[in-house]
């Protein structure tokens, strides 16, 4: 039976929270308060809370107050119902305030300001939260944007099952036009309409951000929506009566619409929004425990997309992301610590990271796996062996990518097979030049081993 577009869209983000309920997430600690495992229940609320989320406030507020799931501290609920009472939260909070207040000597204050120092919506905001822009992507440069799209076929298996989907990409436009390393972050249903969406991408043209007049990187996005002939105009017309719905369910705080919201903002073309009108409900979907959007959040400010670019805000919340194997977020961390010239500590963590994503099954992980394992900078971490055996895991979905050919020419350079490495180099050249990419750096390539020398560093730096 064919399922709705919209309805795709939906589970989309119902797999996406599915992703963290191994962690700290509203859905889990609400659940697990209602199951009376309060303990647990405290835990997760606090995490929670920590982060910012008004409702895991409001509930760590009352636990503390009530002594469920954690020793009776009134001080502690006190001081909790303050920070929440500040964020936006409820009348209960004025009531345990009220209670409480005739109750507050000079020391219990003093502890008070201590929790606020920490948590306080001005404390998140100086360490954790990210400096949205007012209706922006980049405040530095002119952003990026399509100039013709390249063909995009649907899966004959996909038309033949009666199947609909859509595919949620991040992926950088560099100075010649094109893009490179589409990523899917999510799809649905996963694995059906990946290859086809990333196909198009990559042979797309794009208008290239510009930084004083000269061509730079540019980090974008884009929802690929796959519809079947003949249903397509009764699905688009409704979309926009769909985000209305999906915006009032975000704004009344529910965690998956936010997610949901923030993507369609972010990557539906035809709404044509800027990355900083998502990034408000990518942050709360966050602050719920959503670790995609924790990564999202991670991402776009380690790349000043849509906010201030601020490693230390983004790296918490990879770390947070990663923390729940959200692939893409561990991917990232391990790029963050191979930046430049990486000493063997910080390899030895980003094949850590590396090796943690690829076990999640994800195709883009393995695909950096097999990169750092043949050309890495650390020659005791290098194996090139081990690098074919992971490419060859995802070469039939890459292999339309001209850097997988790259990273199998890299490895038989590295044991010696230059003959091997050059067929395999040329042939990345081939199709570079066939995609529009300025190719300086494969023709580079070419010639370490046609002079019969391996190359070391990172084949993801274009």
């Amino acid at each position: 039976m064919k399922k709705s577009l919209l309805f795709q869209l939906v589970m989309a983000t119902v797999l996406v929270v599915g992703a963290g309920v191994a962690r700290a997430d509203l859905y889990s600690a609400s659940k697990a308060f209602q199951e009376k495992d309060y303990e647990r229940s405290f835990q997760l609320y606090r995490e929670l809370a920590e982060l910012g989320q008004v409702n895991a406030q409001e509930n760590l507020a009352v636990m503390y107050v009530s002594g469920e799931g954690v020793k009776r501290d009134n001080i502690a609920g006190y001081a909790w119902a303050v920070i929440a009472r500040e964020n936006g939260g409820g009348g209960a909070m004025q009531d345990i305030i009220d209670q409480l207040e005739p109750h507050m000597t000079d020391a219990a204050r003093k502890r008070i300001d201590g929790i606020r120092a920490q948590f306080a919506k001005p404390a998140l905001e100086n360490r954790l939260l990210p400096k949205i822009f007012e209706s922006a992507n980049y405040v530095d440069r002119k952003p990026c944007y399509l100039s013709k799209q390249a063909p995009n076929s649907y899966p004959r298996a996909a038309i033949e099952s009666g199947i609909q989907g859509n595919v949620y990409m991040e992926f950088t436009v560099m100075p010649d036009g094109r893009a490179r390393n589409p990523r899917v972050v999510f799809a649905v249903p996963s694995g059906v309409f990946d290859d086809a969406a990333r196909r198009m991408i990559m042979r797309s043209e794009f208008s290239p951000s510009t930084q004083n007049g000269v061509p730079v990187p540019c980090t974008t996005s884009t929802m690929v929506m796959y519809v079947l002939q003949g249903v397509a105009k009764s699905e688009y017309s409704d979309l926009t009566s769909f985000m209305k719905r999906t915006q009032k369910s975000a704004e009344a705080g529910d965690p998956r619409a936010q997610m949901l919201y923030g993507l369609m903002l972010s990557g539906l073309p035809q709404f044509k929004k800027p990355r900083s009108d998502a990034m408000p409900y990518f942050v709360k979907a966050a602050q719920a425990g959503i670790p995609t959007a924790q990564f999202l959040v991670g991402y776009s400010t380690m790349l000043g997309w849509g906010c201030e670019c601020d490693e230390p805000k983004s790296v918490i919340w990879l770390h947070k992301a990663a923390a729940a194997d959200q692939a893409d977020a561990q991917v990232m961390l391990a790029n963050y610590l191979l930046r430049g010239e990486p000493g063997p500590e910080e390899t030895a963590k980003a094949l850590t990271w590396r090796e943690r994503a690829s076990a999640t099954g994800s195709r883009d992980a393995k695909f950096y796996l097999s990169a750092l394992l043949a050309a890495g900078a650390d020659a005791e971490r290098r194996n090139p062996q081990r690098a074919f055996e992971v490419l060859n895991e995802v070469m039939r979905d890459m292999d339309d990518d001209p850097t997988a050919f790259e990273i199998r020419a890299a490895a038989y350079a590295m044991l010696g097979k230059f003959t091997e490495a050059q067929k395999d180099q040329r042939k990345a050249l081939k199709m570079a030049q066939q995609l529009g990419w300025e190719t300086a750096s494969q023709q580079a390539r070419l010639a370490s081993y046609v002079a019969s020398k391996p190359w070391t560093g990172d084949l993801f730096a274009f």
